[in-house]
């Protein structure tokens, strides 16, 4: 059976993988507990020493490529990935670029990048995937009466999932043009009445195994009531690893839940556990985490509450992300990592650490990085040291 692909021993994990499973693990026995219940204040760690990364609009923290976090443009820009170092010594440097515009360049109409995920590869089972989210629509937004600016937007949405290159040199700027691509169009029910009506959605979350897609709804006040505004979550119904690259896919509705507080919901990460997630709520609204009952299951989720408020005042808070880049013992899903979307480049990166089981929070200045040899450096709201 040597020919046979199927019949070939499995590959050995890979000491990030194995830290994953331990979180994993240490999850499910935790049962219904957060990965961190209690967090310290947000500290601005780092400034983006780029203007390349202007309107960073999601981020998400790699686990192949120790000490990265990646992110994206808005709307308008260009379609490209970021690599930002996190490591001591090159701390808030783009490292690395992925070149997009081949792929959105076959598209219907200017991409929208609103969010950036991770998970293997639905298509290449030994690779890990950074996932674009092509599924902004300022046209659907909903306006406060409930009814949306139009019925006949035209837009089209996709999900992009790139192979992670691997990042060997912090010093270097690689440019890279992505290849091996997987992507899908995903379509919403369209029946012009609620809540099959065109939507508006700036949070992605994938599966680990890259089997499972959900799209989160960014929804303003409903009548003004902005506790109670209710946000569709739509999923991916069929196994992505079942799907051929360029298929469209019809998205079906997995949940609706009330906007955190009101909060129209800008961001999003997925814990590897499936049993919680974090959402970045606009303006001055914080970090929210959201529980499952079961692992993976939207219909199972409902709102455990505020974890991070946006004390440092970051302008158009669209982005955040689970901490696994390595830099400090701990802290692996349970940190946090925020970004803003001001526009205009060199914005701080927040990091928001869990403060509970032996992590308690620092005083001082300095933040330290104990497993990489460094420290953080405290700058700023404005991102200056």
């Amino acid at each position: 059976m040597a020919g046979n692909p199927a019949a070939r021993a499995p590959a050995p994990l890979r000491p990030v993988q194995l830290l994953v499973l331990l979180v994993l693990l240490l999850a499910a026995k935790a049962g219904a507990r957060l990965a961190c219940e209690e967090y310290a204040d947000p500290e601005n760690v780092a400034t983006v020493q780029s203007k390349k990364l202007s309107e960073a609009s999601g981020i998400v923290s790699s686990r192949e490529n120790p000490g990265v976090l990646w992110s994206h443009e808005d709307s308008g820009k260009h379609p490209e990935l970021y690599a930002v170092s996190v490591l001591p010594g090159t701390m808030g440097k783009i490292v690395a670029k992925v070149d997009l515009k081949k792929v959105t360049a076959r598209h219907q109409q200017r991409p929208d990048f609103e969010d950036v995920a991770r998970s293997r590869c639905p298509h290449l089972p030994d690779r890990d995937c950074i996932w674009a989210g092509d599924i902004g629509s300022n046209c659907a937004r909903l306006q406060s009466n409930g009814f949306p600016y139009s019925l006949e937007c035209g837009d089209s949405f996709y999900l992009i999932a790139v192979p992670e290159p691997t990042i060997t040199d912090h010093g270097d700027y690689a440019k890279i043009d992505a290849k091996d691509v997987f992507e899908v169009e995903v379509a919403y029910p369209h029946t012009g009445s609620y809540p099959n009506i065109p939507m508006d959605s700036e949070a992605l979350v994938v599966h680990p195994n890259g089997t499972k897609a959900w799209l989160i709804e960014k929804r303003h006040g409903l009548y003004w009531d902005y506790r109670g505004t209710p946000a569709r979550i739509y999923e991916t119904p069929q196994d992505l690893r079942n799907i051929p690259s360029g298929a469209k896919v019809q998205l079906e509705l997995a949940a609706t839940v009330n906007n955190p507080d009101g909060w129209k919901i800008t961001g999003a990460d997925l814990h590897p556990s499936g049993m919680e997630m974090v959402v970045r709520a606009g303006d001055e609204g914080g970090t929210w985490a959201y529980k499952f009952r079961e692992p993976f299951d939207f219909s199972t989720i409902e709102l455990h509450g505020k974890v991070a408020s946006n004390s440092l005042h970051q302008p158009q808070p669209e982005a955040v992300a689970y901490d696994f880049t390595g830099i400090e013992i701990g802290q692996a899903g349970k940190a946090l990592w925020h970004i803003s979307e001001q526009g205009e480049g060199y914005q701080p990166l927040e990091y928001v650490r869990c403060s509970e089981d032996g992590t308690e929070e620092q005083s001082g200045e300095e933040l330290e990085v104990k497993n990489l040899g460094g420290t953080f450096r405290s700058v700023d709201s404005r991102g200056r040291l």
